[in-house]
């Protein structure tokens, strides 16, 4: 049984990373920053980063999930390793959903959130297989992970497409 935790959890953390740092690579500078516009809980938006310091908050995400992707085979033998992992990249997602993009990112940041948002969706719907025995329950929760993993890559995707583009205007 810890086995097949441990595998789950290393082949989420495998699927999240490389979901976000193929959506990183088709966009050039865009999976970085969200916009920290004004939230659901009524908090004023933060200041609009600047163009360049968009692309950078891009690039340092893309960077981070690099670098996760990069140790997941360290943590293949080790369920909390691996939980430590997935606990990184929601905060580094969480991170570039808060930020505010300059507006001629917004349409993108607005995708690359929904991108990011899946990704935790994603990352927490594997935190709560690693605790379920129910055969039916961890199908269902399988077929959740697929549909949370294509909406995270087709966002991401789009979200890498309007940034391309954004920045060559």
């Amino acid at each position: 049984m810890k086995k097949n935790m441990t595998k789950r959890l290393l082949a989420a953390l495998l699927a999240a990373a490389m979901a976000l740092s193929l959506a990183a690579c088709g966009g050039g500078n865009d999976a970085a920053n969200s916009g920290g516009e004004t939230g659901e809980n009524g908090e004023a938006a933060s200041t609009a980063l600047t163009e360049e310091e968009y692309q950078q908050a891009v690039e340092d995400l893309s960077t981070e999930m690099s670098e996760i992707q990069s140790n997941a085979s360290a943590v293949a033998t080790d369920p909390e390793a691996a939980k430590e992992a997935l606990e990184a990249m929601k905060t580094s997602l969480n991170d570039f959903i808060a930020i505010t993009p300059p507006e001629a990112y917004a349409d993108a940041h607005e995708k690359l959130q929904s991108g990011c948002q899946s990704l935790i969706e994603f990352i927490d719907t594997v935190a709560a297989m690693t605790e379920e025995t129910d055969q039916t329950k961890l199908s269902e929760l399988t077929t959740q992970m697929g549909e949370q993993l294509e909406a995270a890559m087709t966002d991401m995707a789009e979200g890498a497409s309007l940034l391309q583009s954004a920045s060559a205007s």
